[in-house]
């Protein structure tokens, strides 16, 4: 009886350890994935979604909130690092505008 009673006294700290472990990294990645989707280093995520958000407040009525919406959900998807869904996004945005893309040897380098 002794011998199952102390194995019961270890089963709490052993959880205790492995949820904080599991906690800890669930929050490092938290704090690293947006960190790393928001370091600007993608042409789409940037230069691209800057061209689209001036293009969309250049928009009157209700192409503007289309507009908007579009550039807002770029940026969502590049919050989550998915650059070629937001790129999508962004150049709906743009046609809606009726705006050409800016044409850079960083846009050929990024698709």
């Amino acid at each position: 009886m002794s011998y199952q009673l102390s194995s019961f006294r270890r089963f709490p700290s052993a959880f205790a350890i492995v949820a904080a472990s599991a906690l800890a990294f669930t929050g490092l990645m938290a704090s690293t994935s947006p960190a790393y989707a928001q370091s600007g280093g993608d042409y789409r995520c940037t230069g691209l979604a800057e061209q689209a958000h001036v293009a969309s407040t250049g928009v009157e009525g209700s192409k503007q909130a289309s507009a908007k919406r579009f550039v807002s959900t770029g940026k969502k998807l590049c919050e989550a690092g998915n650059e070629r869904a937001a790129a999508k996004q962004f150049r709906a945005a743009l046609k809606l505008a009726g705006v050409a893309e800016a044409d850079t040897g960083a846009r050929m380098a990024s698709n």
